[in-house]
């Protein structure tokens, strides 16, 4: 999609889309005052990542599935409700409405003891993620049949995520998900 990326110091993340120069999407949860942090996407589109002045990774989903907002939980006092989704509201007329443009749902990850200036999604997490099988599958002591092997690292599936700190520490994360219609077991896939 024609999408860009804004990010400035006052803690917030906004996607605009390029063809009409609206603003799709502003994210929030990460620190960001003073420093050149810049996020990015994921290989695929499907998320958000940055770095934070408070040691953290954040990551973002792009797309929000507001049919399931049924699964509302966590009420507070004046009728407002948020859960993975979405903020939600609901008016003096008992509506429900569903602020599309902003996203305060984020995990964060507590990676760096310094301000991480740098996270990224790898672009091809194939290749780290069987680089990683293999690894594995040469390191075990059990005796693996190579066709399990072979059909695992074809399972494998994704993110990488890559991040640096203020202070030049580099480190790598590796996020394997199991496909939704493997006969393998979950184990043979993941750590």
């Amino acid at each position: 999609e024609d999408k860009i990326l804004v990010t400035s110091n006052d803690s917030r993340i906004r996607l605009y889309d390029l063809r009409d120069l609206n603003l799709s999407c502003k994210y929030k949860g990460y620190l960001n005052s003073s420093s050149q942090i810049k996020a990015s996407f994921s290989h695929d589109g499907k998320y958000i990542i940055s770095g934070s002045e408070n040691q953290c990774i954040y990551i973002w989903k792009t797309q929000h599935e507001y049919a399931k907002l049924s699964s509302v939980r966590n009420w507070s006092m004046n009728n407002q409700a948020s859960d993975e989704e979405g903020t939600v509201n609901y008016s003096k007329h008992g509506r429900l409405q569903v602020r599309r443009d902003r996203s305060d749902f984020w995990e964060g990850i507590k990676a760096h003891n310094a301000t991480v200036t740098c996270a990224i999604f790898a672009p091809k997490p194939e290749a780290i993620i069987m680089l990683d099988a293999d690894e594995t599958a040469s390191n075990s002591e059990l005796s693996l049949n190579q066709s399990f092997v072979e059909q695992s690292k074809k399972a494998c599936r994704g993110y990488v995520m890559v991040s640096a700190d203020f202070s030049g520490c580099i480190k790598v994360f590796i996020n394997k998900t199991k496909p939704k219609h493997s006969s393998l077991p979950y184990t043979a896939i993941a750590d």
